[in-house]
Order: structure tokens, then C-alpha cells, then sequence
């Protein structure tokens, strides 16, 4: 079904685990070549490993999305390895480690680091992305945004602030880069069972909170491939700057 994928070439920014590593398997599996980076060694490494032990085309390129020039390095280390950009996956963002908190109890610094990763760090990536992705067929970036916007949670109130900025930035992306023949969409899942958002249990999959959807289960990994590889191929060849909820309907009904 995606056939124009194949022999491209993809980047995959917090790719080492969870939602990431899920999202670089899906687009290796499409045929692509895939850089998978991160600032997580180790798991980066054996995650591309992984994907070469399966006859896939992988490499992990260690970056830091909040320091421009690390995201040059990896701009250019992809396409002079694979020979070019096809399509760049924004995924890298600071979630796990966030406690929830009161804004009362949410540092300047806290917010600062929230922001460099979560929002900067789309900015810089697409940007150094783009330069090698200009006039190529089917070019597409992908921002991971979230629900959290939608429902306002009072508690992480720097990751929903930073999540609503990148929708914004998507559309924003989408104009800059439309003459540039780029496609720029985003993804924003609710709930999905990681081992980030595992932590977090008591209130994302709760019984309540599955209580809210349309559909009454924990959303899973996989339920994030469909729209990836949609916005990623020709069949959404006619969309940008729009932003797919993927939640099991929970934000529909709230």
C-alpha cells in the first residue's frame, strides 16, 4: 500500500525506545532507510542493530534536537549517508521525566528545558532537515504533538504549552516550506502504553480516563502506524499543516 516509500530515506529524532523506535520500525519495514537518533547510546545503537539484523538499511546518529548544530550533524550525516531526506519524523521530547506538578511548582528552568527540547527542538530539526529534503517527491516532515493542548492538563502545564506551540509551528512549517515542495503534519496521540506514559498509569489508563473514550481500551504503539505511514506516503499527498488526533476519541467527547 506504500510502495512510494520504498528505497527513501527517513529520520527519526527520540527513536532509541517507545513511541520512537516503533515509529522507525514501521517506516524501516515500509521499505525506507531509516536514521534513528537520540541522546540514549546505547538503546539507539541496539535499535538500529536491530533493524540491520532484518535486512533493513539503519543507522543511529547521536543528536541533542536542542543544539542547532547537532541537528546539522545529523541533517547532513543522513543524507550523506543515504543519499539525501525524504521524510523526518519529530518525535524527540521530554516527557517521561516530567512530574506532575502545580504551575506553582514548575521552575523557570524546568519550563526552559521543556521548551528546548518539545518546541525548539522541532524548530531546528525541521529546518536542518529541510535544506536536504528541497524539491524531492513526496518530501513530508511529521511533528509529534499531543492532546494535551486539547484538555489543558494543569499539571504538566509546560509539555501542553509545548505541545500546542507545535501545533502551530506545524502550520506555520506547512506555509514556510510549501514552495520548497515540503508537506509538514503532525500526530497527536492521547494516551499510548510506554514505558514513559506507563508511569504516569494512574491517570492515563485508568479505568475513568478509558471511561472518557469512544474506544474503551489503552491505546497501543501500533494504533500510531496507520496515521505515520499516511502522512508520511502520497496518500496524504494533498494535506499539510493539519494535525491528526489520534486518542480513541477521548478529546471528542470531552
Amino acid at each position: 500500500m506504500f510502495d512510494d516509500l520504498t528505497n527513501k530515506v527517513a529520520i527519526v529524532t527520540g527513536a532509541a525506545r517507545g513511541i520512537g523506535l516503533a515509529y522507525a520500525t514501521a517506516l524501516a519495514g515500509a521499505g525506507m532507510k531509516v536514521a534513528l537518533s537520540d541522546i540514549l547510546d546505547e538503546e539507539g545503537e541496539r535499535a538500529a542493530a536491530e533493524l540491520r539484523d532484518h535486512g533493513h538499511e539503519a543507522v543511529y546518529i547521536r543528536a541533542d534536537v536542542s543544539d542547532q548544530q547537532s541537528v546539522q550533524s545529523l541533517a547532513k550525516q543522513t543524507a550523506e549517508t543515504f543519499g539525501g531526506i525524504d521524510t523526518l519524523v519529530n518525535n524527540a521530547a521530554i516527557w517521561g521525566d516530567l512530574q506532575f506538578a502545580s504551575v506553582f511548582d514548575i521552575s523557570p528552568e524546568r519550563w526552559d528545558r521543556s521548551f528546548d527540547v518539545n518546541v525548539k527542538g522541532v524548530f531546528l530539526t525541521s529546518v536542518a532537515a529541510a535544506r536536504y529534503m528541497e524539491g524531492r517527491p513526496g518530501a513530508a516532515i511529521i511533528n509529534q504533538a499531543s492532546t494535551a493542548p486539547y484538555i489543558a492538563t494543569p499539571r504538566t502545564a509546560d509539555y501542553s504549552s509545548g505541545k500546542a506551540a507545535v501545533i502551530t509551528l506545524t502550520k506555520t512549517l506547512a506555509k514556510s516550506f510549501g514552495d520548497l515542495g515540503i508537506r509538514v503534519n503532525a500526530i497527536a496521540p492521547g494516551g499510548i502504553a510506554t514505558e514513559a506514559s506507563l508511569n504516569k498509569s494512574v491517570d492515563l489508563f485508568a479505568d475513568a480516563a478509558i471511561a472518557q473514550q469512544c474506544i474503551k481500551r489503552a491505546g497501543q504503539t501500533s494504533d500510531l502506524i496507520g496515521p505515520l505511514l499516511f502522512l508520511a506516503s502520497d496518500a496524504s499527498g494533498y494535506m499539510s499543516g493539519q494535525t491528526l488526533v489520534v486518542d480513541g476519541g477521548k478529546t471528542m467527547t470531552a
